[in-house]
Order: C-alpha cells, then sequence, then structure tokens
C-alpha cells in the first residue's frame, strides 16, 4: 500500500521481531529496539506532528526465558522463537559463535520455516553465522564483524562473504557487519518499509550524524569507499557520476591508471564487487529512489539510469530488492508525487 498521508492511519505496522541470542552484546539487541520503535514517531513528536508507529516490536529469546547477555546484563523475552508464526522481519543479534553446534536443534528449523513463509531476515554482527548455520546464506553475498571472518569463510565457504561492506542485502537476507552497524541496517530497513524520507527524518531525531548526508550518498557503499585504494576510489566516484551511460572496464582502468586486468583484480579486492556488480548496484539503488519520488514510468526509470533493455532492468531489480520495481512503488511511494516537465514529458 502506498504511504500516502490519506492512508498513513490505515497501514499495519511492520510485525518485527528480534532474537536476542544467547550471550549476546545488549546494543544489539536495544539499539534495533530503539531505532524501530521510533520510526514514525519521534520525528514527529518533534515536529508536532501526528505519530504513528511504523514497525510493532517484540523480543523473543531461543527458549522463551530472558537472555544473559555477554556484560552479565539480563534481557526480558516475550517469547520463544518457535512460537513466532509470523514476522515480516526477523533480526537476529551478535551471538556467541562458540555455541553454534546447539543452533541446529534450537534454532534453525524455525528460521527455515519463517524464511519460507517470507519473512525478511537480518543479522547484526556474528549473528551472520546463525543464519548462515541455517543454510539462508548459501550462495548469497553476506558480512560480518571483520575479526571473525577467517573462522565465517573456513565453517562456511559457499557463502560469499564481504568483510569491506558495512551492509549487505541479497533478496531478502540482509546483513551488518561491527556491533554498531546495527544503525545502519536499521535505517537501511526502515528506509526499505517505509521510504528515504521516513528513514531520513528519523536519522535526524535520532541524531545519526552521517546516515545519507546526501540522497544519493549510499549506506550500501560508503563503507565500500573506505579500503585507501587512491586509483579504485577515483573509479568509483566516476562510475557514481556517470553510472547512467555505457561504462567498460577498459575505461575505468584508465582512469584509474592501471592495466585492465590489475584494475579488476584491484577493485574486487578493495570494494568486494566486480566492476559490473558495482556498477548494477548503483543504478537499482538510484531506481528506487526515482520509483519513490517521480511519476515517470517503469520504462522511463530504466533508460534514466542506464538501462536500454527494460525487460533486463527488471530483472536485476527483483534480483537486488527482492521485488519488481512495480511492486517496489507500490509499497514505497510516500506521497503523490508532482510530476516535473520531464518527467510529463517522459510519461
Amino acid at each position: 500500500m502506498p504511504t500516502t498521508a490519506g492512508n498513513q492511519a490505515k497501514m499495519q505496522p511492520v510485525d518485527t521481531v528480534i532474537l536476542a541470542m544467547p550471550g549476546t552484546l545488549p546494543t544489539t539487541v536495544a539499539g534495533p529496539m530503539d531505532v524501530f520503535t521510533q520510526a514514525g514517531q519521534l520525528w514527529e513528536r518533534l515536529c508536532a506532528a501526528n505519530p504513528t508507529p511504523r514497525f510493532g516490536v517484540r523480543i523473543v529469546s531461543v527458549d522463551g526465558g530472558d537472555v544473559t547477555c555477554m556484560t552479565g546484563m539480563k534481557i526480558v523475552s516475550q517469547g520463544a522463537l518457535a512460537d513466532v508464526a509470523h514476522a515480516d522481519l526477523l533480526i537476529v543479534t551478535s551471538a556467541n559463535v562458540a555455541e553454534r553446534l546447539t543452533w541446529a536443534k534450537t534454532v534453525v528449523p524455525h528460521l527455515d520455516r519463517l524464511h519460507r513463509q517470507g519473512t525478511r531476515i537480518a543479522s547484526i554482527c556474528t549473528g551472520a553465522f546463525v543464519l548462515a548455520e541455517a543454510g539462508l546464506l548459501s550462495g548469497r553475498v553476506a558480512t560480518t564483524h571483520w575479526g571473525f571472518v577467517p573462522m565465517f569463510r573456513d565453517l562456511y565457504p559457499d557463502v560469499d562473504v564481504r568483510p569491506e561492506r558495512m551492509l549487505t542485502q541479497d533478496g531478502s537476507i540482509f546483513c551488518s557487519g561491527g556491533i554498531n552497524a546495527y544503525a545502519e541496517l536499521c535505517l537501511y530497513l526502515v528506509e526499505h518499509w517505509c521510504g528515504y524520507k521516513t528513514a531520513e527524518q528519523l536519522a535526524r531525531a535520532l541524531v545519526l550524524d552521517g546516515w545519507r548526508e546526501q540522497q544519493m550518498d549510499y549506506s550500501l557503499f560508503e563503507f565500500q569507499k573506505r579500503h585507501g585504494d587512491n586509483a579504485i576510489l577515483k573509479a568509483q566516484n566516476h562510475m557514481e557520476s556517470h553510472f547512467r551511460k555505457t561504462l567498460n572496464v577498459t575505461d575505468l582502468a584508465e582512469i584509474a591508471a592501471m592495466s585492465e586486468r590489475n584494475f579488476k583484480r584491484r577493485f574486487k579486492k578493495a570494494t568486494g564487487d566486480t566492476p559490473n556488480e558495482y556498477l548494477q548496484r548503483l543504478r537499482v539503488e538510484h531506481a528506487k529512489h526515482r520509483l519513490e519520488h517521480s511519476a515517470l514510468s517503469i520504462e522511463g526509470i530504466a533508460d534514466e539510469v542506464g538501462y536500454r533493455d527494460v525487460a533486463y532492468f527488471r530483472q536485476v531489480f527483483k534480483q537486488l530488492a527482492d521485488m519488481t520495481p512495480q511492486a517496489y512503488r507500490t509499497k514505497m511511494r510516500i506521497a503523490p508525487p508532482a510530476a516535473n516537465q520531464t518527467d510529463k514529458a517522459a510519461a
């Protein structure tokens, strides 16, 4: 349902479950709780508007009992994972990797069940190990805390782990890196369900400085620029400024002042993506914002972001966003757009 002002009161909150793993870090439980419960409320209260909860959040544990965190703090559980019949979103907090052999009976069946039902599942920090044990990351791109990457790769060689990324999304599965990456993950998920405007307002209200200070500074890409390879960074900046155009590896290698073979190797090492993967994600992220904020047709947006073949655009978009462009527009549009002259002409 479009999130317009006229139907805002009718919107159902996103049914969100936080799975507090035994021995978790309390930040990875309380942090997401703070972000999600304030979506649609804190900014509105500060601006004397009508607050509308956008997420309904509950904390569960593996066995239904309270959770003892790594710090000794107790987290009060509202039920057991096995009792969760349905959820729109499930967050798996940081986990004690030493206990992973116990997860096969206590956690894995329920994650598999919920995933098959259509629940979107996200992990924070070492929570990625839980998802990997459940087989949810097989053949997918994922990330986790950098310090656990060697162990992760040894245990799950079929997972394409990208430690240089703060966030990853592969279909309906989301992962975040270190502990404090929870904020980026949660804001990205707020945008995923509620649109950019709600996420941006929430970030301001929570004083989460630096989160997408400009709309095109996508959080999915920002961490991939902190690699220290200035030649590759130069190519990335060029791609982000010219993603609508046809870009080939030969030209990008020339911009980076290196051979094509060396460029591809260093780009992958620095960003975790091939140049083509990086380009497709840039285009899809831009297309998301155009779908939210313009009346331009799907065909027009495909052309605008660099796809001459609209069928291929739909294919790539669904692969990266886990829904079709039209489904994304229907779900995410936050206000009836006032089409500008370019949009009117293109429509």
